[in-house]
């Protein structure tokens, strides 16, 4: 992808406090289609609270300063605990088809449900469900994590999202589970959306990254190209993240 292609989603120089404490000191980044972009550091470093800045969600009593930007305002959220952003009382279908139906307004009333029903079969099959229509049936605490997190990513493709923000998408799973994560967000970017990615998985974040953003306290310590951040790190701190486990 050429690096002259605009961004769907750009901070410039974000800070934010919160009760007088740095969270965020001048951060910028930019998110291109069919990029991944990859926020690396360790827990307090800042990723997530700059990841959810393009959300628009920002800490309680937070002072913010700077400029976020994010095409038609369309960003989706993939969160660690996917459960936490689905309604526990509502079967996946009745979430997704909330969304559809306002797509499909403009139809003639008799073809709606079936042109809501495609898109959001669409929507899970682009999520890689593999059992959509079995899917739309259940509840959420009737999905395994990795489920859910699919499902909630076919919310953030059935509302058209330019970009999307996966926080730790791979926390606490399985070597299988995470090649099967890895395979989902590779696909998401292949449609071009540009995605987000905030990990702290060394792994995952060579399979994916193509562009690599080190923070440590807030800062931006070290960025590039994946390739040669991950080969050639300038910066002590990116090379003590990047050194491999005592044995």
């Amino acid at each position: 992808m050429n690096a002259d292609v605009p961004a769907v989603a750009e901070v410039r120089d974000l800070r934010i406090e919160v009760a007088g404490r740095t969270l965020v000191d001048g951060v910028s980044l930019r998110a291109r289609p069919g990029r991944v972009t990859a926020l690396v550091g360790a827990s307090g470093s800042g990723k997530t609270t700059t990841g959810l800045a393009l959300l628009g969600s920002y800490p309680t009593g937070a002072v913010v300063s700077g400029e976020v930007r994010v095409a038609d305002g369309l960003a989706g959220y993939v969160p660690q605990h996917p459960a936490a952003v689905l309604n526990p009382a509502r079967r996946v279908g009745a979430l997704l088809t909330d969304i559809a139906r306002r797509q499909v307004r403009d139809l003639p009333r008799g073809q709606r449900r079936a042109a809501a029903r495609e898109r959001v079969l669409g929507a899970l099959a682009a999520a890689h469900v593999a059992d959509g229509p079995e899917t739309v049936g259940r509840y959420p605490h009737q999905l395994s994590g990795g489920q859910q997190q699919r499902v909630v990513l076919a919310q953030a493709l059935l509302l058209g999202a330019r970009v999307i923000v996966a926080d730790e998408p791979t926390t606490g799973q399985d070597a299988l589970t995470k090649r099967r994560v890895v395979a989902e967000l590779a696909a998401v970017a292949r449609r071009g959306i540009a995605l987000v990615l905030l990990s702290h998985d060394l792994e995952v974040v060579r399979e994916l990254a193509d562009d690599i953003l080190v923070l440590r306290a807030g800062q931006i310590v070290e960025e590039g190209p994946a390739d040669r951040l991950l080969t050639e790190p300038r910066h002590p701190w990116t090379r003590q993240l990047l050194a491999p486990p005592p044995t």
